[in-house]
């Protein structure tokens, strides 16, 4: 028998996902297991809204930078098979590009190498659409100067594995969907992942769209030629948790990898994956994000459960969703969203307007009345629109924020998701 410490209670989850799919905060899937087997399945919003074609447990989605996990086992198969270690450089593939000799497989894996983030090139938006085809690739990454030197910190750049998955290519001499195929997909039966093409409605994948005044709105396609080992992979969120559950019971890599890989760098970025304490509780985790879809999958090695949720539209905060399924899972309580809009007069609004600050943090909190609506962020970004929801609070869903502000004492509290709340006082 499975021990829990409390039951867990799926029907309040089912309510919050309900809630969030009624006022199209989320079109996804999620699937969560204990102990490998799956105790709670749902699918909630279209796949294709055009078509009101509905989301099912079999619906795939592109899953962007979880493919960075199914990158890393690979090149830990190859480690395990003595094809190459950590330590070989990344001179003895492309030498050159700048700094190769002194970059490490291991500091690809970890984002220590210092190459820049290819998707921050200012002309990615046009090429992205496009095929690209490794030749074109590899120039825009060499044009580039290293951001620091290799292993003097770490910066998350999509560059390190696209060139993980070309270095794959290169050893298993195949593409690399061939690779997944052969050492993960085969190995462990996972039915619907494999390497993306264009989005194909006959072939049960997902579109995705964001949200515009409460309407959805079909997202561009990443070409996905461009993202290749960085983020082309397609899979159900059920396909994920099988995944995460065999890379953690031994079954894609040997034992001394597995330990390798979840070595940490800087208290959170390990080799493929990412580590976090949360109340004690040790997890792994592995998110995406590639045009609307967005993706996120955890597994708590402690209590052995895996939760995966598959978005294909997301306008709330990933991070509140899955805590939320989290403590469905251990059968605590949870707190259902509130989407009541007040209505606010100009002068009510006016009350909120200025500039606070905060001793604890570094950036100032900007607030702007626009007629009836009150907009804000951090200074220096582009202000949102923030939601009314009871007298002096107002919420920013898609990062899970809540503003209460207390107009008589010029405060405002800000808390974010699960971070211990902030004051800032107006100037």
């Amino acid at each position: 028998t499975l021990c829990y410490a409390q039951q867990p209670d799926f029907n309040k989850l089912d309510e919050f996902l309900n809630v969030l799919d009624e006022n199209n905060k989320l079109m996804a899937t999620m699937t969560i297991t204990n102990h490998d087997a799956v105790v709670y399945n749902k699918a909630i919003g279209f796949s294709d809204v055009g078509t009101k074609t509905k989301n099912t447990n079999a619906t795939k989605f592109r899953i962007g930078s979880i493919t960075k996990a199914f990158t890393a086992v690979m090149i830990f198969q190859l480690v395990d098979e003595g094809k190459i270690t950590l330590e070989t450089p990344l001179s003895k593939f492309y030498p050159t590009i700048p700094q190769a000799d002194n970059i490490k497989i291991a500091n690809l894996l970890n984002h220590s190498s210092g190459l820049y983030n290819i998707t921050n090139d200012p002309k990615f938006g046009d090429w992205m659409l496009m095929h690209s085809s490794k030749k074109m690739m590899l120039p825009r990454i060499f044009n580039y100067d290293l951001d620091f030197n290799p292993g003097e910190q770490t910066a998350y750049s999509n560059t390190n594995y696209m060139l993980l998955g070309y270095i794959i290519e290169i050893l298993d001499k195949s593409i690399y969907a061939q690779s997944l195929e052969r050492r993960i997909v085969k190995k462990i039966n996972l039915s619907s992942t494999y390497y993306g093409g264009k989005i194909s409605a006959k072939a049960n994948e997902s579109h995705s769209y964001s949200v515009e005044n409460q309407n959805w709105n079909i997202q561009q396609e990443t070409d996905m030629s461009n993202p290749g080992g960085a983020g082309a992979i397609v899979s159900t969120s059920k396909d994920l948790t099988t995944f995460m559950n065999a890379l953690f019971d031994g079954k894609l890599i040997s034992a001394s990898s597995f330990e390798a890989m979840k070595k940490t760098s800087n208290n959170e970025v390990c080799h493929g994956l990412f580590y976090a304490n949360m109340n004690g509780v040790d997890l792994y985790a592995s998110e995406g994000g590639i045009d609307g879809f967005q993706s996120m999958l955890v597994h708590v090695p402690k209590t052995k459960i895996t939760i995966a949720l598959t978005a294909n539209a997301l306008d709330f905060s990933k991070m509140r969703i899955i805590l939320t399924a989290f403590a469905a899972s251990n059968g605590q309580p949870i707190t259902l969203p509130i989407f009541t809009k007040m209505e606010l007069t100009e002068e009510q609004v006016q009350l909120y307007e200025g500039e606070y600050a905060c001793d604890e943090v570094p950036y100032k909190l900007i607030f702007k009345a626009n007629g009836t609506i009150l907009l804000g962020a951090p200074e220096q970004s582009n202000l949102k629109e923030l939601t009314p929801t009871k007298q002096h609070q107002f919420t920013f869903d898609t990062l899970g924020i809540v503003l209460d502000f207390y107009p008589e004492t010029g405060l405002v509290r800000f808390t974010k998701a699960d971070d211990k709340p902030l004051l800032f006082k107006k100037l």
